[in-house]
This record gives C-alpha cells, sequence and structure tokens, in this order.
C-alpha cells in the first residue's frame, strides 16, 4: 500500500537519518583503525560495518527521494533502528567484547540517536 505522506514530516525524518547514517558510515571507514582501538573490535570489522551503514543510508536516500514513500518502507526502518538499538544495549550489558568505559558510553549514546529516529519513524508511520 502507497501513501502520499507529509514531506515536512517522514520524508524530513528518513532524510536525517539517511544523513546521520552515511555520517557514520564515512567517519567508520576513514577512522577504522582509531574506532577499532578504541572499541576493541578489529579494523575489518569496522570497515564492513561502516559499508552496511553507507547501503543502509542509501537505501533510505533512494526511497525518500521517491514521489510515494511506501508505508512498509517505513515499517522496515523502524525495525532496523530499532534491531540497531537493542544490539547496542546487548553489547553494553553483556561481556562479550571488551569494551571500555568511553567505548560502552559512544555505544550507548549513538542508540539513543537511533532509538530517537526509530520513535520519530514510528509515530509517523502510524499516522501514514
Amino acid at each position: 500500500m502507497q501513501t502520499q505522506p507529509n514531506p515536512s514530516a517522514i520524508h524530513r525524518i528518513l532524510d536525517a537519518n539517511a544523513v546521520f547514517s552515511a555520517t557514520g558510515a564515512l567517519i567508520f571507514f576513514v577512522a577504522a583503525r582509531p574506532l577499532a582501538a578504541f572499541l576493541g573490535a578489529s579494523q575489518p570489522f569496522m570497515t564492513g560495518l561502516s559499508l552496511g551503514m553507507l547501503a543502509y543510508a542509501a537505501l533510505i536516500a533512494f526511497n525518500t527521494s521517491r514521489p510515494l514513500l511506501k508505508r512498509s518502507f517505513v515499517f522496515f526502518t523502524v525495525i532496523g533502528d530499532t534491531t540497531w538499538v537493542l544490539l547496542s544495549i546487548l553489547l553494553i550489558v553483556t561481556p562479550w567484547l571488551p569494551f571500555t568505559s568511553d567505548a560502552r558510553w559512544a555505544i550507548g549514546l549513538t542508540a539513543i540517536c537511533v532509538d530517537i529516529f526509530a520513535t520519530l519513524q514510528f509515530l509517523a508511520w502510524r499516522k501514514m
């Protein structure tokens, strides 16, 4: 089902999400080595994560450039962002990776930003 969105609402939220994701991806790619050391992850992991984030940002940007935005796509972004938040919480509270306290804070703050996008997208999705 397609619906005509309010360009000042859901399109702008998704555009901001795409910019946030692309910016994070570029930072992760350019600074993969120091970020890997900071987080206690490998450089190939950081590079792979940056490529995945860039693909997600491109997918969002492609869909928001269309005049009709599918309701199912908006829900997809809600699920994607919520998954990111839940995985971030798991990484913070479990001892799977030896994160420093600073790394846990960085992951948590990023998760809060992503959760804001998920919440705004969900509220807009309900109105569609």
